[in-house]
């Protein structure tokens, strides 16, 4: 038995899980993990796990915003070379090289957009910054589909030929859980 730190006169067998002093009852902190000391009690979270309404903000805004330039750039790609014709006549060979560039694509942009959160979020630990990289970047396809059934309206017949094919979703499926790890 030892006596409290804080009293001298009250014995005890509990120690603060930070600074191992002995603590009684009375002096103990409410505590996530272990019992902490009046003083350990005190000094609150870490910084990196303080994230602000801001922060959240600033996060969701501007990767949606950058999920919709993408979007927007990769359909514009997509478009310039169904406009060149740079394969020739070759149509099998076409659709698998817009299927390669989609799926390089994708991956790129989970992975840039989950470097970008981190980058916002100045390296700060949340539950809800991988969920909200992965859902940004899930938006980026959706996106995409927006501008090829509204803007390049004339291409979305594209749009069903490769972009619903097992290598255009094996890309999403990839890019999402790129996004998702590298945030987590």
């Amino acid at each position: 038995m030892q006596n409290c730190y804080y009293h001298k006169n009250k014995e005890t067998v509990l120690t603060c899980s930070r600074c191992n002093k002995p603590v009684c009852n009375d002096c103990t902190s409410d505590s996530l993990v272990g019992i902490k000391c009046v003083d350990c009690g005190s000094i609150g979270k870490p910084d990196i796990l303080n994230v602000s309404f801001t922060n959240f903000f600033s996060i969701i805004f501007f990767s949606l915003i950058f999920s919709i330039i993408c979007s927007f750039l990769y359909s514009l790609i997509i478009v310039l070379i169904l406009n060149i014709d740079i394969l020739g006549n070759i149509q099998a060979a076409a659709i698998m090289f817009l299927k390669v560039i989609t799926l390089i694509l994708l991956v790129l942009f989970g992975v840039v957009n989950a470097e970008l959160i981190l980058k916002i979020s100045r390296k700060k630990i949340n539950k809800m910054f991988p969920i909200i990289s992965a859902l940004t970047t899930m938006s980026y396809w959706v996106f995409v589909y927006l501008f090829f059934s509204s803007i390049f309206i004339s291409y979305q017949v594209w749009w069903y030929q490769f972009f619903y094919q097992p290598v255009a979703m094996l890309g999403l499926e990839l890019s999402i859980y790129l996004s998702y790890s590298r945030v987590k």
